[in-house]
């Protein structure tokens, strides 16, 4: 078992790479992803809703990225240095947005039936059906708010690590969290799908179902909004994201956890907790089918192995124009 080395790394020179500019892992992830969406912007373009708006978007992040990485100097102010990494949590929400303006073009076909008879085949029956029988208000409050910490568990972890100023962490964190999500994103393309909430059970009665207490009603509301659902949509399941397979949530919430527990993190234990709880919740809360949180551990170590070999290709190649700081060899 090899173990995580997290000494920094000298400046590799290469004659591919500028190496006055500072670029990350998760720089080249994010650019990369934003070439892909262009590109199926452009090829897609009649087809594409919002195409030319997309295409902008892309460019305006790419510049924002370029100008970030010019510059990053050890001269510059801190709050520049620390925007280089802490640029990615609006940005990786954009990026999630847009996938969903090419899905539907790619593969049209939904493939909610698939996943239910493979829930089915497992368990015999609907485990949304059968965790119905613990609903309870106060659960569902509970777990309606883990829920909606999806995107601020690991800056929760970040900031925790920019505190005790553990900086090759938060690298690492940075590019496989990015990595994760952008890999999540494209994965929606091969079976997507709009969960339990919408095929096993009637979305409209959800709140008379699983009623919470105080939040609920607002937490769900947000996070049908960031779900594409227009407010007092008749046909919500028209416009919702298909984005059940796999599942995000389960994916990069074990990553984070992972790391969390790697690193030896202050907030190891808490994250534990809420993302244990966030897990649970999306089919508590009929957001995914089991197989999807299978499906999204399965991806979880993919990109664990995966990633840190692409890292170190494109350090030994010179595209990278510092060693971002951590390796993790398995």
């Amino acid at each position: 078992m090899r173990t995580l080395d997290i000494a920094p790394l000298r400046r590799v020179s290469h004659p591919h790479s500028l190496r006055r500019w500072r670029w990350y892992a998760h720089d080249l992830y994010t650019l990369a992803l934003l070439g892909i969406y262009s590109a199926l912007a452009i090829i897609f373009y009649v087809k594409v809703e919002q195409a030319s708006f997309w295409l902008l978007v892309n460019v305006l992040i790419a510049m924002l990225i370029a100008l970030l990485v010019w510059t990053d100097r050890d001269s510059t102010p801190r709050w520049i240095r620390l925007l280089h990494w802490f640029y990615l949590p609006p940005v990786i929400y954009v990026m999630y947005q847009q996938v969903h303006a090419y899905i539907p073009v790619l593969n049209p076909h939904l493939y909610d039936d698939l996943l239910i008879a493979w829930d089915y085949a497992l368990f015999g029956t609907h485990p949304t059906h059968w965790l119905a029988r613990f609903a309870h208000p106060l659960l569902t409050e509970y777990l309606q708010t883990t829920y909606v910490l999806f995107y601020f568990l690991p800056i929760i972890h970040a900031t925790e690590l920019l505190r005790r100023r553990r900086l090759e962490e938060i690298s690492k964190l940075a590019r496989l969290m990015s990595f994760g999500f952008y890999a999540s994103y494209l994965a929606y393309f091969a079976l997507p799908a709009i969960g339990p909430r919408f095929t096993l059970h009637d979305f409209h009665n959800l709140d008379k179902e699983l009623p919470g207490l105080w939040l609920t009603p607002t937490w769900r509301a947000h996070v049908n909004a960031g779900g594409g659902i227009p407010e007092g949509a008749s046909r919500p399941e028209a416009w919702v994201h298909r984005d059940c397979m796999p599942s995000g949530h389960t994916m990069l919430t074990l990553i984070n956890i992972f790391l969390a527990f790697r690193f030896r993190s202050c907030t190891r234990w808490l994250l534990l907790l809420l993302g244990g709880s966030l897990i649970v919740a999306t089919v508590y809360l009929r957001y995914h089918y089991v197989v999807d949180l299978i499906a999204g551990a399965l991806c979880a170590l993919i990109v664990l192995w995966i990633e840190p070999r692409i890292y170190r290709f494109l350090a030994r190649k010179g595209y990278l124009s510092e060693r971002a700081y951590a390796s993790m060899e398995s």
